[in-house]
């Protein structure tokens, strides 16, 4: 497997924008480390969603499935390990900033910017207003409530009652006999 040094993990915070002219973006952990990376932060939540076993857009599509977040979709990185990503703009736009639900504490404005503070104690001045970040935090906590929960056979209104692969068990005249002695 790859090693991915930027890979996000529960313990990332944000993933912002850098400005320094050589980096593309900056990784804040939970422990206050910086790490700035030549990659993009669209390449970074990319290639962590493939090592969750997904990607980047598939991700973005099976939130989109199942609600109308057409703008500034919340990302699950990974639903079993609850690693979910707010953008605070177009995702495309450089200056998005990426925020993990799970560190979020609180936000706030002071003179007409505003704050994210994260349970690290950590604080972020952030590229979007107060009521944006609540409405994608509102977002992606159903989101996650949504995901949290394996659908059922009969929540997707389906007739199979079993896992019925064709000709691997063909003696069975019903799926529902799968796993009865015969």
């Amino acid at each position: 497997m790859k090693s991915l040094k930027e890979m996000v993990t529960r313990r990332t915070v944000a993933i912002c924008p850098a400005y320094d002219g050589v980096h593309q973006s900056v990784v804040h952990d939970f422990d206050r480390r910086k790490t700035y990376s030549e990659k993009s932060s669209m390449e970074i939540l990319d290639e962590s969603c493939m090592v969750y076993r997904s990607t980047y857009d598939g991700r973005i599509k099976a939130v989109r499935h199942a609600f109308d977040y057409l703008r500034k979709t919340p990302l699950m990185i990974c639903p079993q390990q609850y690693i979910y990503a707010i953008p605070t703009m177009a995702p495309t736009d450089y200056d998005c900033m990426w925020l993990f639900c799970q560190h979020i504490e609180s936000t706030s404005t002071r003179e007409g910017k505003t704050y994210v503070h994260f349970t690290n104690g950590e604080e972020l001045e952030i590229n979007c207003s107060e009521s944006v970040i609540t409405k994608q935090r509102e977002r992606a906590a159903v989101t996650m409530t949504h995901f949290s929960t394996i659908p059922t056979i009969s929540s997707m209104n389906r007739n199979e009652t079993g896992l019925y692969l064709p000709g691997f068990h063909s003696h069975l005249q019903n799926p529902d006999e799968f796993g009865a002695d015969s």
